[in-house]
């Protein structure tokens, strides 16, 4: 497992004691990068923002890396140091077959946070790592704390615009979950820990010692400090009074909460200034300015060190726009930091943390994160091959034997239905969207279990995998061969950088269906270099495997053509074996083809009416009951039209009454209001039957466009009513398809055209 560093450190190799050979590899550091001795006394000056460190043995079979964790650091003299630990692959687990010591010099703009990292869940309504202030930060333990008629009226007072007006499934807030901070003791609003320092300026008070190690200007040996004080305390500080019976009801719902260590979690901090309101008082609101400070991932126990700059020099004080008016610019005012968890996309907020305040150079933080926000997707527990695709999970038993008979295919669960046919019924809550018999298009995210923390490493021997795709009706398999990456962590802080290759390879010979050992395009499986080889993947999302680029393989001589698919995902051995029961198929209904769907331009029936241009047609008193002709369709032929409509509206209002003159029937003689016509075909798409609906074709017996001859109604006295003399009619063609990637409504974007005539009267009414 590697170990993420921020800044400049002095590497040493402190101890060794192990039987097989030894080495650290830096990487992703600006100098030091490469591989290193195991040597004691080995010593490397690794500089750079953000970079990483891995150990490494070598049991015999080439150098595999080892099992790591950090001690906590702590300072003698002018430095920082904590130390690396770590166990190789020998028989015991003491942790000291190769010790690294990391030191660097403390340093008035260097801060250094560390602590340990665990997950919650169970009946906690607050965070258990804050008791002052008090923190909510999941939606349910809002919902849960508002039941407490004290907390409530709390709440109310300082956050009224959180308070649901509706409780339901979804928080009403945009994610991430902004923290309710219940701040009686007045920490987040008391004014921040002010220090002053002053520069020695006098040469003969550095140690001749020092002065050989040519220390930083800003060395904290440069600086004494003079005091350290607080603000003054504001009026609103001054009468606030502690709440003892909202601290009696608070501390009654602080359930027993289940913990466990939140071990390979990416923290990303962020450095926040506080709103106008807040520095005068007012409760936390999460709206102030940030600043990224940088990233670190916990180790195999959840602990983590952190280390970022923050500019603390005279007279630049960095954090100025977060002091009060009138401060001295002399004086140091500490930042105060956020800790988040974020997603394979930087902007997918999965949790963040309340502020952590006045943050010292050195300060230990124990984080307590809600594990229903913190899915860890580093490992899975006797999952399915194929587990979701996109957001939709994928129930079932898995297809070990690729078998295309109905009941295999048929994967029925979780709240989501997958026919054999391939088409999916979507009612799962987690999907974020509900549909019924819809097809699959676009890019596709497969996700699923290639290794199984159930099992022992040696027992885990996916070492590569294949995925195949063809045709229903079709003979020959395509092997996919899409480029796939993932990032690697030490390398995130490259520019342009994209991620490191997952595959496809082609120097593995894989004995694909039991036959000679093949080349095919074949991907690895990072699951299992990250579990067991601990490479430096990123956690997040590691259990996506491929983006089915749907649109590649849907072709029949260059021609989107829809159609039930097989794809299927085979598991390999390092050998090119195919693993036992490592394989899985569904069926795919896929279908990128756009609906058929158009709206002709609008013409008279009289082609003797006065065409004036830019659509504007100029009418004699005898001709506003002149027949409009157009034409227009919106199907499907493989039955996947979720809904279309044919609108129609008039300015100046209000609308008329029509008769349809064509097509005759299933319109009506007569249509009044602004519709004329819409359908679906709900009734036709429920799960198992899916009989589909082609819209227009289905209505009408017709592939082709359909003929509209529309009139104003007899009772309507024409186009433009007597005491009119223009009038502008606007039609509207919309409709919508059935199909999804796993992440969107269930429904295609909207499908829309617009048409429009202008009409003006020849003969003006009298005034």
């Amino acid at each position: 497992m590697i170990i993420s560093m921020q800044g400049d450190w002095n590497v040493k190799v402190k101890a060794k004691s192990a039987s097989y050979p030894q080495r650290f590899v830096v990487i992703g550091a600006d100098t030091g990068n490469g591989v290193h001795s195991g040597t004691v006394g080995t010593t490397v000056n690794v500089t750079g923002d953000q970079w990483a460190i891995a150990i490494q043995n070598d049991p015999g079979g080439g150098y595999q890396q080892s099992d790591t964790k950090i001690k906590f650091p702590k300072t003698i003299g002018g430095n920082h140091s904590f130390e690396i630990l770590s166990n190789d692959a020998g028989g015991d687990s003491d942790f000291n077959d190769l010790v690294l010591e990391c030191s660097t010099p403390v340093n008035i703009n260097d801060f250094l946070i560390y602590g340990h990292v665990s997950m919650y869940s169970g009946r906690c309504l607050f965070n258990p790592c804050w008791r002052g202030p008090f923190v909510i930060d999941t939606y349910v333990g809002l919902l849960e704390a508002l039941k407490n008629n004290k907390i409530k009226k709390y709440i109310e007072k300082i956050y009224p615009e959180r308070i649901p007006e509706d409780i339901g499934p979804f928080p009403p807030d945009p994610a991430p979950f902004k923290p309710i901070v219940i701040d009686l003791k007045g920490e987040a609003t008391t004014p921040k820990t002010e220090l002053l320092y002053q520069k020695l300026e006098n040469p003969d008070l550095l140690s001749k010692k020092k002065a050989e190690e040519k220390a930083s200007e800003f060395a904290a040996t440069n600086y004494k400090l003079i005091n350290t004080r607080k603000r003054e305390v504001s009026l609103v500080d001054r009468s606030r009074v502690q709440d003892l019976k909202l601290v009696k009801a608070i501390e009654g719902l602080y359930f027993r909460c289940n913990t466990e260590p939140a071990n390979n979690i990416t923290l990303t901090f962020e450095e926040y200034d506080r709103t106008a309101a807040e520095l005068a008082g007012d409760a936390y609101t999460g709206e102030g300015n940030r600043r990224l400070l940088g990233d670190t991932i916990t180790d195999m126990n959840g602990n983590y060190i952190f280390r970022f700059s923050f500019d603390m020099s005279f007279p630049g004080i960095e954090d100025s726009s977060d002091q009060a008016p009138g401060e001295n610019i002399n004086v140091v005012a500490y930042p105060d930091v956020i800790v988040k968890v974020t997603s394979l996309a930087p902007n997918n907020v999965l949790y963040e943390s309340a502020p952590y305040y006045n943050i010292p150079n050195k300060k230990r933080i124990n984080l307590c994160l809600p594990k229903s926000q913190i899915q860890p997707s580093s490992a899975c527990f006797n999952g399915n091959l194929i587990g979701s695709l996109g957001n939709v999970f994928i129930g079932g038993n898995q297809n070990t034997t690729a078998s295309f008979f109905p009941s295999q295919l048929h994967r029925n669960g979780f709240n989501n239905d997958l026919e054999p046919s391939g088409k999916i019924s979507v009612n799962s809550s987690l999907a974020g969207f509900k549909i019924d018999c819809a097809a699959w298009g676009g890019t596709i995210d497969m996700t699923g279990c290639m290794y199984d923390v159930s099992k022992t490493a040696t027992q885990n021997k996916i070492k590569w995998y294949t995925i195949r795709i063809k045709r229903s009706g079709t003979i020959p398999w395509v092997f996919v061969s899409q480029n796939y990456k993932h990032p690697r962590y030490s390398k995130r802080n490259l520019p342009n950088y994209n991620g490191d290759d997952v595959g496809p390879f082609y120097n593995q010979l894989l004995k694909v269906d039991g036959g000679p050992a093949v080349s095919v395009p074949a991907y690895k499986n990072i699951q299992r270099e990250m579990n067991v080889d601990h490479i430096d993947w990123v956690p997040d999302k590691i259990g996506r495997y491929m983006q089915l680029r749907t649109s590649i393989y849907d072709k029949v001589q260059g021609e989107t053509k829809p159609g039930t698919f097989y794809v299927r995902v085979d598991g390999y051995d390092s050998n090119g074996n195919p693993v036992a029961n490592a394989t899985d198929m569904v069926a795919l209904y896929i279908h990128n083809k756009p609906l058929n769907f158009n709206l002709s331009a609008l013409t008279f029936a009289d082609s003797s009416i006065v065409n004036a241009g830019c659509g504007l047609y100029r009418l004699e008193d005898y001709e506003l009951n002149t027949e409009i002709n157009f034409n227009f369709r919106a199907n499907d032929p493989y039955g996947f039209v979720d809904s279309y409509a044919l609108t129609m509206s008039r300015c100046p209002g209000p609308m008329i009454g029509l008769r349809v003159n064509e097509p005759n029937p299933p319109l009506s003689d007569t249509v009044s209001g602004d519709t004329i016509f819409s359908s679906g075909n709900a009734s036709g798409n429920e799960p198992h039957a899916c009989a589909g609906y082609s819209g227009t074709l289905q209505e009408f017996s017709d592939a082709g466009l359909i003929n509209v001859g529309i009139q104003p109604a007899l009772t309507e006295g024409g186009w433009i009513k007597a005491d009119e003399y223009f009038t502008r009619l606007s039609f509207h063609l919309t409709a919508r398809k059935r199909v999804t990637n796993g992440y969107n409504s269930g429904l295609s974007s909207l499908y829309q055209a617009h048409r429009g005539i202008l009409m003006e009267r020849i003969n003006l009414p009298t005034p």
